[in-house]
């Protein structure tokens, strides 16, 4: 026994000179045995061609490793063997992945199967993950139970590959097989840049219920773990509300998003999957996202959105007597870029001003490539100039609601500097005012006066007309 150690320690101080440093590297167990080399207690691992009843065929080719020899139905009664890899150097690996066809048919809970690594020449083992890993795009199929009881000669962390096809027996545990050939991957982070690696797919089984096929492995695999591929798509809720979607690859589990707005200060960045974000002001802004996870290579991608504002101002107003021939103007923020603008007018118009328009509320949306559209509402008014102004020569302030004051009637919105004064018969000034649509009802100092004669004067002016000068007799009638 001792002389069987020191030869296995030979054995593997001999292979690490002669690392295997090139990478991606596979081992498909056609052509050679790979240079694994088996042993431990009741060891029965073959390379070859396996022909057993539920074992019926390597993964790929013809060859792979198997317990129970290539043909039988059956393993060692206290079995506790391993077969085991050449050396690797994992010098320049960053993100060590492996993946390996294994295939399962052991009695379950008692029998099974796990992979080890060793960084000490087989001095000391290590399991490769575990049975509560995460499963995700990188991290599958590696084991189905825990603890697997008879791998407790080969490690304390007693995860594996353990069951079978068959129905139980007597005392003999069936269920939860493969069933087939299945591929295992596993991220080992750990490895990354050790010189001198050496891997052992364990087997451990009891004294009975061992009537099953095995344990088989082939097509083994190491490389770089495939790297996240970082992208993303986005909504616009509003003019500068956006909604982020991440759409990456592979299934990273970390998010970082700077969406290039300082000024929204902590709200600059996010570390959810899917945020939202609310633009400070309009322009445009170079967003970023990275992503990182699960132990592969992280991945970082940008994209530019913009977001603007829009003002309307109306132009002209639509003419008193046609009511048409008014004009919007619209002027966004944004201005980088090709823009369109779209008039909820019949039929639509476009462009920057909308023209030929009747009185009345107008929306106008401003879109273009990569832009959050922002859309506001304008009013064309009437021109009342055509009409002119008039004062009326008698009131009723009565409050029936006809005639109850006397003022100016006529085009009052397109009057300016505007002044009236009303006097009384004997040349007091009982009302004043500069606004037009301000009119006397008649009181004086608060208090209603018996019908009478009085006199007023006005001044204003008209578009294209200063300076006008009216005067008159108002009759107030009771």
């Amino acid at each position: 026994m001792f002389v069987f150690v020191l030869l296995n320690v030979f054995r593997l101080e001999a292979q690490c000179p002669s690392a295997i440093n090139s990478f991606p590297f596979t081992e498909d167990f056609e052509a050679t045995d790979g240079g694994w080399v088996s042993g431990g207690t009741g060891n029965d691992w073959a390379w070859g061609t396996p022909s057993k009843p539920v074992i019926t065929a390597a993964a790929g080719g013809t060859k792979c490793w198997v317990i129970g020899g290539l043909n039988g139905s059956s393993y060692t009664d206290g079995e506790a063997s391993w077969i085991q890899s050449p050396c690797f150097d994992f010098t320049n690996l960053q993100y060590p992945y492996i993946e390996v066809s294994v295939f399962w048919e052991m009695e379950q809970r008692f029998d099974g199967s796990n992979l080890q690594y060793s960084l000490d020449n087989g001095n000391s083992w290590t399991t490769v993950g575990s049975f509560s890993d995460a499963v995700n795009c990188l991290n599958e199929n590696w084991y189905n139970y825990s603890p697997v009881q008879y791998l407790s000669p080969l490690t304390n962390q007693r995860d594996g590959w353990s069951g079978n096809i068959q129905t139980s027996a007597g005392s003999c545990r069936g269920g939860n097989g493969s069933n087939g050939w299945v591929t295992a991957k596993h991220t080992m982070p750990y490895l990354a840049g050790e010189p001198e690696v050496i891997f052992r797919f364990t087997f451990g089984a009891g004294t009975i219920c061992n009537a099953y096929d095995g344990f088989a492995m082939d097509n083994f695999s190491i490389q770089e773990a495939p790297p996240n591929d970082a992208s993303f798509s986005y909504n616009c809720v509003n003019k500068n509300t956006v909604d982020f979607t991440n759409t990456s690859a592979l299934c990273p589990t970390q998010f970082s998003w700077d969406f290039g707005d300082p000024a929204s200060g902590a709200a600059n960045t996010d570390a959810n999957e899917n945020p939202t974000h609310i633009f400070s002001i309009p322009g445009t802004y170079t967003v970023t996202l990275t992503v990182s996870g699960p132990d592969n290579a992280p991945s970082t991608t940008t994209q530019e959105i913009s977001v603007t504002d829009v003002t309307v101002m109306m132009i002209k107003p639509a003419d008193c007597l046609n009511n048409n021939g008014g004009s919007l103007q619209a002027t966004s923020a944004y201005s980088n870029g090709a823009l369109n603008y779209t008039w909820s007018t019949s039929p639509v118009q476009s462009g920057t001003m909308a023209t030929n328009l009747a009185a009345g509320d107008y929306t106008v949306t401003v879109s273009g490539t990569a832009i959050c559209p922002a859309t506001t509402t304008g009013t064309v008014t009437t021109d009342l100039s055509c009409i002119g102004v008039y004062f009326p020569s008698a009131f009723t302030p009565n409050n029936d609601g006809k005639n109850d004051k006397f003022g100016p009637l006529g085009s009052l919105a397109a009057m300016t500097n505007y002044t009236i004064s009303i006097y009384n018969r004997w040349g007091e000034r009982i009302f004043y005012t500069t606004d037009p649509f301000t009119k006397w009802d008649g009181k004086v100092k608060g208090m209603a006066t018996d019908g009478n004669v009085f006199v007023w004067q006005a001044t204003y002016d008209l578009p294209g007309q200063n300076g006008i000068f009216q005067k008159g007799i108002i009759t107030l009638i009771r």
